[in-house]
């Protein structure tokens, strides 16, 4: 089966060689990302694509000074959402209907359903459920940059509060 002879091909690099990855591949990871089967169709996370080699670096410098963040080609971080708010499911539902050709004629019950759901619960229970969702397209980034033959590892532990300074999120 092709997709296990590709998750055969990959393994968690621990050291990149600074490769530039062709655009045409990182495309097709990004739409990947894109296509994420996430709970309730949110994508509830931005997706950061840094290049900027001085960014890169200080990353780095938070991240255990793991050389893979400033020796890969392309460094991916998964910034899943704070809590979930009326405007954010609302630009999904236009983002969507707008990509798709879709009127909300069909789902706009569902729709109210969600706005009537997530918003009022509690910001940690939200934050659990959104970073678990950034995971799940974790995963299909992941899968799909074995499908490319791009090497590619997780990371985690890093300063989250100097990794928003750094990508100006605050």
């Amino acid at each position: 089966m092709e997709l296990i002879d590709k998750l055969n091909w990959r393994y968690a690099a621990k050291a990149m060689n600074r490769q530039v990855i062709p655009q045409t591949k990182m495309d097709n990871i990004i739409e990947a990302i894109s296509l994420a089967p996430t709970s309730s169709g949110l994508q509830p996370f931005e997706v950061y694509v840094i290049t900027n080699q001085e960014v890169k670096d200080s990353i780095q410098s938070i991240a255990f000074n793991q050389s893979v963040v400033s020796d890969c080609s392309h460094l991916l971080v998964f910034a899943a959402w704070d809590t979930y708010t009326e405007e954010r499911i609302n630009k999904m539902f236009d983002l969507v209907n707008e990509v798709r050709g879709f009127k909300n004629e069909g789902w706009e019950n569902y729709r109210q359903s969600l706005l009537r759901s997530y918003p009022p619960r509690d910001p940690e229970v939200n934050f659990n459920h959104t970073s678990k969702q950034a995971y799940i397209a974790f995963s299909q980034a992941i899968t799909a940059a074995a499908f490319e033959e791009v090497y590619a590892t997780p990371l985690v532990g890093f300063d989250n509060n100097v990794l928003y300074i750094i990508l100006n999120l605050l």
